[in-house]
């Protein structure tokens, strides 16, 4: 029994030491690799060649996809290949200010890139091994919809401004009011602005502004609204809160002026001839080739050389009204004998032909062939807005109304009130 007893203790040492031994061996080491058919940890990473990372430039005057893919060490033959596979797709050159994007994996090897072209479109290469592929999309926008209001102290465009407003908004503004309004000599200090606009974003970076959704000026106490909807061809028309058209046949003034140097008068001394007579007219002082616009749509009646007018244009518009424009250094090159023009089109420039002391535009109104003060006369208006669209106004009036009147209240200022994101970016002209 003593035997068999150390034989047993023998044999269960001799077990023991096996498996110690083999566990020795790495029979029972755990394994860093998922077997075939394990499923990997969540928290397990890719290998380093497959992160990639990505390199930030804004395009220089003078820059070219030669140079700045060169710099970033793609083969010469690839940037040629990138910049020639875009030209059918309406990307011709580069412009200072678009934003490149160059992506490369951590080896430094470029792997493509993207391009925001003028704010509207990207534009994106890929590298592989079969060459060069290459796509372009419309770049997505955020809108800022943002009111601004303030109480003019210098002028539109200053205050406007200073308060974070371009010229751009500020023209559009005025634009809205121009048959009413001629910004350049009605503002007073004390006169106030409120404007309901869209402000647009593509990447981070400002991209220009929206449309006008209603705008108010106070101008000596006398009010002027706009409320803005859209036409069935997507142009904004804009009306007064009782749904009148501001769009009168007539602009209040053909061009950007920088005072009135004679006014319309039946007994005025002619400062070249020295006599008395009638000035049946405006002078509107302005430089040598500021532009002149028809003051309304219209069939060109008269252009040429007209005596004292020196180089001159008469318009005639409907039945009644003419409207004629003198002095001017150059005409238009649509200006010709009975063409039609319209509201806006450009005409001429301002000169000093003919009798003229310095340079200014004589601009001239008649009704039924009797001169009339263009700055006094009231001029009618289009139409109000049309029967089908009065649903559409009635809610943007309310809605518009209800946010100028409750945000914001009493403070002046530039203001968002809402972001709108993701939208498309409409492609601009390449």
């Amino acid at each position: 029994m003593p035997i068999f007893r150390s034989f047993l203790l023998f044999f269960f040492i001799a077990l023991w030491w096996l498996f110690c031994a083999a566990a020795l061996n790495g029979h029972g080491k755990p394994s860093s690799e998922p077997s075939a058919g394990q499923t990997p940890s969540p928290f397990s990473y890719a290998p380093l060649e497959k992160y990639q990372e990505t390199i930030s430039y804004v395009v220089k005057r003078g820059d070219s996809f030669l140079g700045i893919l060169s710099h970033f060490g793609v083969p010469g033959e690839i940037a040629i290949q990138c910049s020639r596979s875009f030209i059918p797709m309406g990307l011709p050159a580069l412009l200072p200010g678009d934003s490149m994007v160059l992506i490369r994996n951590t080896r430094g090897l470029a792997t493509g890139f993207s391009l925001l072209h003028k704010l509207t479109s990207w534009y994106t290469a890929t590298f592989e091994a079969t060459g060069v592929k290459v796509e372009k999309k419309p770049a997505d926008f955020s809108e800022h919809r943002c009111i601004v209001r303030g109480v003019l102290t210098t002028s539109l465009s200053e205050n406007l401004n200073a308060m974070g407003v371009d010229d751009a908004c500020v023209s559009k503004f005025a634009d809205i009011f121009a048959w009413d309004i001629n910004f350049f000599v009605d503002p007073q200090p004390g006169d106030s602005f409120e404007i309901l606009f869209d402000k647009k974003f593509i990447a981070g970076r400002f991209a220009g502004y929206g449309d006008i959704f209603a705008a108010k000026y106070v101008n000596k106490g006398h009010v002027f609204e706009a409320i803005g909807i859209k036409d069935p061809n997507g142009a904004m028309r804009y009306y007064d809160p009782e749904g009148k058209s501001l769009q009168k046949q007539f602009l209040k003034a053909p061009l950007h002026f920088t005072h009135i140097s004679s006014g319309f008068s039946l007994h005025r001394m002619h400062p070249v001839l020295g006599i008395v007579r009638p000035h049946l007219g405006i002078d509107y002082a302005a430089p040598v080739g500021t532009p002149v616009y028809a003051a309304a749509d219209g069939v060109i009646c008269f252009v040429g050389f007209q005596g004292g007018f020196g180089n001159y244009v008469r318009i005639r518009h409907g039945a009644s009204y003419e409207t004629s424009y003198g002095h001017l250094r150059s005409f238009a090159r649509q200006v010709r004998l009975g063409a039609r023009v319209s509201q806006g089109d450009l005409i001429g420039t301002v000169g000093q032909t003919g009798l003229a002391t310095g340079p200014h535009l004589d601009y001239r109104m008649t009704i039924g062939q009797r001169f009339v003060n263009p700055s006094t006369i009231s001029l009618p208006r289009e139409k109000s807005i049309p029967a089908e669209e009065a649903r559409v106004f009635a809610q943007s009036r309310q809605e518009c109304g209800a946010l100028l009147t409750m945000r914001f209240k009493g403070k002046t200022g530039c203001f968002v009130l809402n972001v709108n994101e993701h939208k498309p970016a409409a492609p601009g002209p390449e």
